[in-house]
């Protein structure tokens, strides 16, 4: 709400200027607050990033005392990052200096260790921040836990959830939705799944929703894609795919369900949806491939417009999440296959080998070119059309199973051992 002012119009051009001059500075800093940035699209705003590279062009380094899959996420200068300590079962919150990496604090946890896969990490969820704090979601022994740390490092609140239960370890990534924390806390038993919806002040509970599994479906298959925000009409919804409930669109003011799509699915749901346009795309898969598909659009009723699916006999990624740009649909396989289709239509304009070996990191598109990395630290730069081109292969030294993050003009690329900062020239 704008109120007016009364102040004398030298002091109100100079106010005026100021807040413009923060305003602008606030609105460049917050590019990268949640897992692959903005509503999860996977684009950063940085120009001159450079096709190819080596040690002598980043701009710091710095070895992490852990590893993690989790990627950093950024507010102003200060970047955040979730780390699996090397000794001992600990969990680490790091905040560094964007501009330098010097560490300026870190907060620390002891969890008990769980089943997971041999592919995953203990510090695997992406945390979500804003002006206040930092919020993150991960799991210790049979809890689900969510707390937030305000940005000298401070904890402000701590919330659990007993029951979970999975064979591979959990991931889903919180988000920030219309002031409320969404999380997705999805477990191989039905009576401890559900979304939350928290107060990010105190992590009370604003509402939760049990998760339902659909007649006919028996998979019971743990979720670990996160959520994103889309149109359905005039009503804002948070999106939710799983094997056991299918899509669903939710209110995230008070997690009534505004749509659905309860298509019994047979495989799981890992790389995140994808939100293009006011239209939604999400793979499934197993055993390092993706098998299914759907590209929906929310139309305002309770039911969604089914766009196109895509199958078993087409390349599908499964862990890395799809990249929109300027039309197209890309999907970078997990293998190393990548694939460009028409978003709207599925009509495939290219399926190629860009390598060999396993890709797990999500790509991103930065200054027209999209970089995608390996868990054998090969980061492929592809060219961002419907032409199948490599424009460069670069080695980072070490496995990539983060997503990169892109502000400030600068990429922040997480290996298994390092944290590097590249800078568009």
């Amino acid at each position: 709400m704008k109120t007016p002012l009364s102040f004398p119009s030298r002091a109100m051009v100079t106010w005026l200027c100021c807040l413009a001059a923060v305003g602008a500075g606030t609105a460049f800093s917050q590019e990268w607050t949640r897992f692959r940035g903005p509503n999860g699209h996977g684009i950063g705003d940085a120009k001159g990033m450079p096709a190819e590279f080596g040690t002598q062009d980043y701009e710091w380094i710095v070895e992490l005392p852990g590893t993690g899959h989790s990627s950093p996420v950024l507010w102003g200068e200060k970047l955040f990052l979730t780390v699996n300590a090397k000794e001992g079962a600990e969990r680490k919150v790091m905040c560094l200096d964007s501009t330098n990496g010097s560490t300026l604090w870190e907060w620390s946890q002891p969890f008990t260790e769980h089943a997971k896969n041999k592919l995953n990490d203990f510090a695997s969820s992406t945390p979500v921040v804003d002006e206040k704090a930092i919020y993150l979601t991960w799991t210790s022994g049979e809890e689900t836990q969510a707390l937030a740390l305000d940005h000298s490092g401070k904890e402000l609140w701590r919330t659990s959830w007993k029951g979970f239960t999975s064979d591979h370890g959990s991931a889903a990534s919180p988000i920030l939705s219309e002031g409320v924390l969404i999380i997705h806390t999805d477990a191989k038993d039905e009576r401890h799944s559900f979304i939350y919806g928290l107060n990010p002040a105190d992590g009370s509970e604003v509402w939760s929703r049990e998760r339902i599994t659909p007649p006919g479906n028996d998979k019971h298959l743990t979720a670990y894609s996160t959520p994103v925000e889309v149109k359905s009409g005039d009503r804002n919804t948070v999106a939710l795919l799983s094997t056991n409930h299918g899509w669903l669109g939710l209110d995230p003011k008070n997690g009534e369900i505004a749509w659905s799509y309860p298509e019994v699915y047979g495989f799981r749901s890992v790389g995140s949806i994808l939100e293009f346009d006011g239209n939604l795309f999400a793979t499934l898969g197993s055993g390092g491939g993706g098998k299914q598909s759907a590209a929906l659009h929310p139309n305002g009723t309770d039911k969604p417009d089914l766009l196109y699916s895509l199958g078993k006999t087409d390349l599908l990624s499964y862990v890395p999440t799809p990249l929109f740009h300027d039309g197209l649909l890309f999907l970078c396989g997990d293998g190393g296959v990548i694939a460009c289709r028409d978003a709207k239509t599925g009509e495939k304009f290219y399926e190629e080998r860009a390598a060999k070996g396993q890709f797990f990191s999500s790509p991103v598109l930065v200054d027209g070119k999209i970089y995608f990395g390996s868990r054998d630290g090969l980061m492929l730069v592809i060219a961002a059309t419907r032409e199948f081109k490599v424009l460069a292969e670069n080695r980072l030294g070490s496995g990539l199973n983060a997503t990169p993050a892109i502000a400030n003009g600068r990429m922040f690329i997480r290996t298994d051992t390092h944290l590097m900062s590249l800078k568009g020239k």
